[in-house]
């Protein structure tokens, strides 16, 4: 049983940090349901009675096989593995819950999305665009004065939602490794720690990142790319993310509770990853992108225009796989029939399928023509429960 003592908990906090929650153990097992513990954070809550979800368990579902680097195993016996880091899943087809287990959480736990929440973050961006405020072809200081005299300044933003920016920006084993990289001092300013004695604020850390190589010329996934779409869309709409956010998705929803957007020490949305919210309310989030968005939301929140230029905005296969990234979620998925990413997305698959995933394996894949959402936590390094995404969704229960 997790140790919930006042003294356990004060450990805790005084131990996070980058490199302990890079780690992936018990701070970083403890920091992702107490997130609003250690950093500011905005509360967006909805106005509606929570809803939309039908509880219809299919145990063949939790049969479902996948080969883990624990072995084959069904999906049933991975989540009671102890060594497996699971710590929540739900499967939802048409607004009804197919499968639903919590090994290591509570359901009314908030707990960390990780990079989950980059397509709120896409989305925002694609609704300035819907509105005819943003023009994707066009350079991010024409719209953010505060990179406009940076190597930012002529950088599409089309190349930001889809990581290609041509930026010193991109995560990967070397990068995460190096503290003077600009990835892992993007992360240290958000936890106001200092590098080489300076707590650097994230927009200078953004400001001073230089060009490496031509816009849309290589995948380099980076959570800065992210970071500067909250500038974004701040710079157009006027308003603070999280109220933009608030006014346009989460307001609409009904959820079971609110989403927590944490935020750095001096305000800014951290939309790249730091969110946290109840695990069926980020699945609720992924099912704006199905058929079945009526029974979870107010209004029609994902345009069909949005859709489309998700599902039709991937380039090349081999363009996908010559960055670092696409390799590592071929490997990550055990499934190399993905066509590539977009628009803030990891993988769309030939079938229109959408996969995020996000640090220490958390998940949201979402199958618009077969009304699907996957939803998961994990605290794990090695993102093993991603192996039963395509097991599910290809298993012949949801055509």
């Amino acid at each position: 049983m997790a140790d919930r003592s006042a003294e356990h908990r004060y450990r805790m906090r005084s131990h996070v940090s980058v490199p302990k929650l890079l780690e992936c153990g018990d701070v970083a097992h403890w920091w992702c349901t107490n997130i609003s513990e250690c950093m500011p954070t905005a509360l967006i809550h909805s106005p509606h009675a929570p809803g939309g979800l039908e509880d219809a368990p299919a145990d063949a579902v939790m049969s479902i096989k996948a080969e883990t680097d624990l072995g084959m195993m069904s999906l049933h016996d991975f989540l009671a593995h102890p060594q497996s880091g699971a710590r929540g899943i739900v499967v939802i087809k048409s607004g009804k819950v197919v499968a639903e287990s919590y090994p290591d959480l509570r359901a009314d736990q908030p707990h960390l999305w990780a990079s989950c929440a980059k397509p709120a973050a896409g989305l925002m961006i694609e609704y300035l665009i819907d509105a005819g405020l943003i023009d994707d072809s066009r350079g991010i200081g024409e719209y953010v004065p505060a990179l406009r005299d940076t190597d930012w300044n002529d950088v599409p933003v089309r190349d930001l939602m889809d990581m290609t920016p041509g930026m010193d920006c991109e995560e990967n084993e070397a990068t995460r490794a190096d503290p003077s990289s600009n990835a892992i001092r993007a992360f240290l300013a958000e936890f106001n720690h200092p590098v080489n004695g300076k707590v650097e604020t994230l927009l200078e850390v953004l400001q001073s990142s230089r060009r490496v190589r031509a816009p849309g010329e290589k995948f380099e996934y980076g959570s800065p790319c992210t970071q500067v779409l909250v500038y974004l869309a701040e710079a157009v709409s006027g308003l603070p993310w999280a109220e933009l956010f608030r006014r346009n998705v989460w307001s609409h929803l009904r959820a079971d509770g609110p989403i927590q957007v944490h935020l750095t020490p001096d305000g800014v949305a951290l939309a790249h990853g730091v969110v946290s919210s109840r695990l069926r309310d980020m699945a609720r989030f992924g099912m704006l992108y199905t058929p079945s968005w009526s029974r979870v939301a107010t209004r029609q929140v994902v345009s069909d225009a949005v859709l489309a230029r998700i599902r039709s905005g991937v380039r090349e296969k081999s363009f996908f796989m010559n960055g670092y990234d696409g390799p590592v979620f071929v490997d990550r998925l055990g499934d190399d029939s993905m066509l590539g990413n977009a628009r803030q997305w990891d993988c769309i698959w030939p079938d229109g399928d959408l996969y995020k995933g996000g640090f220490m394996d958390q998940g949201l894949y979402v199958s618009p023509d077969r009304d699907l959402v996957i939803a998961y936590f994990s605290t794990s390094p090695t993102m093993q429960l991603t192996r039963y995404l395509r097991p599910i969704t290809t298993s012949g229960l949801f055509a």
